[in-house]
């Protein structure tokens, strides 16, 4: 008398771990509770192929309408280099025969304080405030809260970085790709504007140094022998050389290629978000149909 033969995994993984489970005395019930069935891949195509089409064509359609409901986003980028802190050194400054030994270029450590300044609110409020971004970017509200939110915006659509050849990479993003040239080139500026400050805070500081030794030098005038006239004259000639360079302000970023108008969209990067919704669409799929076969082999398992 035949019996039923008992349905099993056509993958031969399946058999010979449910055979090395059965040999071990293992209880296979327990490792392998009544799946009498595990469809291989091409099977579960034939049967649940409709189902992904469904899948996938639900998901392109939801990702296109999001995509279409998304304003488009043009990048404009400005490419600079940092200046070299040395470059503005009284010595070079006032001795033409050693200008040639020093680099125009600032270091990798002046660049990397620039890149650092990029995430500081302190660089983009006066830009907030110039291009009346708030407005721009149709924010509801005033105070200070409204403010931080457009700051936060426009921090957000923004992005100082270093590229690998060593250059400082200034973008932003906006609806409007004029506006967004601007917006490149004064956030470039701004940086500019920033370090060139705090150099020349350093400078004032030494002057007022210098300045403050030489009229200590004066008081002790009639008790020095002759050095004070050799010494004051030292002062004297430092005073005068930062003094100039505190009227001159040399730059901290030197500017390659300013930002333009770009005449395509970078954002939303369709494309890309379609594919990945495609992957994740599949994935998924494929996860449902699993859960489907396999409640179907309960449904029919004896």
């Amino acid at each position: 008398m035949g019996t039923q033969a008992e349905q099993h995994p056509s993958t031969d993984l399946y058999l010979y771990s449910r055979y090395i489970y059965r040999v071990s005395g293992l209880d296979t019930e327990l490792v392998f509770p009544s799946i009498h069935f595990m469809p291989d891949l091409f099977q579960l195509l034939q049967r649940r192929g409709r189902f992904l089409v469904v899948i996938l064509i639900g998901s392109w359609l939801v990702t296109a309408s999001v995509l279409w409901l998304m304003p488009p986003l043009y990048k404009s980028e400005s490419t600079s280099v940092a200046s070299s802190v040395v470059a503005s050194d009284p010595a070079r400054l006032f001795n033409p025969q050693i200008q040639h030994l020093y680099s125009p270029l600032g270091s990798s450590d002046q660049l990397d304080l620039l890149v650092g300044s990029g995430k500081l609110d302190t660089v983009y409020r006066p830009l907030v405030r110039r291009f009346n971004l708030i407005d721009h970017y149709s924010i509801a509200g005033d105070g200070q809260k409204t403010f931080q939110k457009a700051v936060n915006k426009l921090k957000k659509r923004s992005e100082v970085y270093k590229s690998d050849q060593g250059e400082l990479k200034v973008r932003v993003w906006d609806q409007d790709p004029v506006f967004a040239a601007a917006m490149a080139n004064a956030l470039t500026a701004q940086l500019d504007s920033l370090h060139r400050d705090l150099l020349n805070r350093q400078n004032q500081e030494t002057w007022s140094a210098l300045q403050r030794a030489s009229l200590r030098l004066e008081a002790l005038r009639d008790s020095m022998s002759g050095d004070y006239a050799h010494q004051q004259g030292v002062y004297r000639q430092l005073i005068d050389q930062y003094a100039l360079l505190l009227e001159q302000q040399p730059p901290a970023i030197h500017i390659l290629d300013p930002a333009t108008v770009s005449v395509s969209p970078d954002k939303p990067e369709w494309i890309l978000i379609l594919v990945a919704a495609t992957a994740v669409a599949l994935l998924v799929g494929l996860l449902i149909a699993l859960w489907m076969e396999r409640r179907t082999d309960y449904a029919v398992a004896p």
